[in-house]
């Protein structure tokens, strides 16, 4: 019997792990919001249009900062896509395989929490692509765009 729960273990395991998507994502964030009593984060498409021209950009000067190597802020592409900044931040991850031990990564680093938890932003757009930036590399790279518009009314989602 005990041969067997250990079996059972093993072959659950994976299944409970999820890939990383834009929705597990938001969804694991919003789980540690609810815990501390902050509003849920929505998805923007405006910020998932700026966190795809930020990982580009990366890709393509062969970067991963929070600032590009000629001083642009992260931030940059947020008006371009008609996403007028109230409050803006960004989250950065490289590497990881699962949600869970991805934004387990991030509450355990208190710039990338203080994102998470928040209650100046209430949106937020992803990035997701296999492999790093920079070189080749396992796991998922991730840009997490936060922000509040200036006018919420006319926000996407």
């Amino acid at each position: 019997m005990k041969r067997f729960l250990s079996l059972l273990l093993l072959i659950a395991t994976p299944a409970l792990a999820s890939d990383i998507t834009r929705a597990s994502v938001i969804a694991a964030m919003n789980e540690y919001r609810a815990q501390h009593h902050l509003p849920p984060l929505r998805e923007d498409l405006r910020l998932d249009a700026s966190a795809n021209d930020r990982m580009s950009d990366m890709e393509d000067q062969g970067y991963w900062a929070h600032e590009s190597p000629d001083g642009r802020s992260p931030f940059l592409w947020l008006p371009a896509h008609g996403y007028e900044i109230r409050y803006a931040g960004e989250n950065l991850a490289c590497g990881f395989e699962t949600t869970e031990v991805l934004v387990e990564g991030w509450m355990e680093s208190p710039g990338h929490r203080d994102n998470i938890l928040s209650p100046h932003f209430e949106d937020c757009g992803i990035a997701i692509i296999d492999g790093m930036t920079m070189r080749r590399g396992n796991g998922k790279s991730i840009v997490v765009m936060f922000g509040t518009a200036r006018t919420p009314a006319m926000a996407t989602r």
